[in-house]
């Protein structure tokens, strides 16, 4: 009896059933289901070998490109930087405002800035005389500073630029300041921003006078700021020189903001 149940039995751990989900799909049962897990394995393996030829290919379409680039991306490989000193302290003379022909030596430039208008191209800088003192370090003259220029033809070639700034002749221009020339007081000119419309050209300053008091001490006054507007020409002089802002380096209209 028991070889009976045995025999009728057996088969039926052998059969593949097909099992109806809910889904209405079928799905293998038996021994079927075991067999997913190679399946994934062989799927995943083709895969990962796809993803590694399309790498290989993609890294090898990109890298000529990337080294055709190289040359281009770098500056260095165009042209080297080339520069031109135009203020250099104890070097540079500068040219009173009011006019002259003797230049001084200052101390210190600083914030620079280059604007274009009328085939003139003017670089304005802040210049600072220092202060000076007595033996007993005690300030007998505050510092000044004021806004001053130098103005480059814009047709010059860089050698030509070059040949004129290194000439003795070469000179910067004082253009906005309030220093009247005596030791009670002095000016400073702060921060010179430039912009340009059409030929004009704008010049925006901090300004500041320092008034020297009795009992040895020297007092700032009430800062604003002042706006410089005027008509870059290039009008060159027989040196070379552009002649600059309104025919004349001095002729400028500041008008207090």
């Amino acid at each position: 009896m028991l070889s009976r149940v045995a025999s009728v039995k057996a088969p039926r751990t052998h059969n593949r059933r097909r099992v109806t989900g809910s889904s209405g799909m079928r799905r293998e049962g038996g021994e079927s289901e075991p067999q997913r897990p190679s399946m994934s394995r062989h799927v995943f393996a083709s895969a990962v070998l796809l993803l590694l030829v399309t790498t290989m290919c993609c890294a090898t379409c990109g890298a000529a490109p990337a080294k055709e680039n190289d040359g281009n991306s770098d500056l260095r490989s165009i042209q080297e930087l080339q520069w031109v000193d135009l203020f250099v302290p104890q070097t540079t003379l500068v040219l009173p405002e009011g006019g002259g022909t003797l230049g001084t030596k200052w101390d210190s430039f600083v914030s620079p800035s280059l604007v274009s208008a009328g085939g003139v191209i003017a670089a304005f800088a802040e210049g600072y005389v220092y202060g000076q003192y007595d033996t007993k370090y005690v300030l007998i003259k505050n510092y000044s500073s004021e806004v001053v220029a130098e103005y480059i033809d814009s047709s010059w070639d860089w050698s030509t630029l070059v040949e004129k700034v290194n000439e003795s002749t070469w000179k910067a221009q004082s253009v906005l300041g309030t220093t009247d020339g005596t030791n009670n007081r002095v000016g400073i000119l702060l921060n010179p921003t430039t912009t340009t419309k059409d030929n004009k050209v704008f010049l925006l300053a901090g300004s500041a006078d320092v008034h020297y008091e009795s009992g040895g001490k020297w007092k700032e006054g009430k800062f604003e700021l002042k706006l410089v507007v005027g008509e870059a020409q290039s009008l060159l002089r027989a040196k070379g020189q552009v002649d600059g802002l309104n025919g004349a380096k001095s002729s400028l209209r500041s008008t207090r903001v």
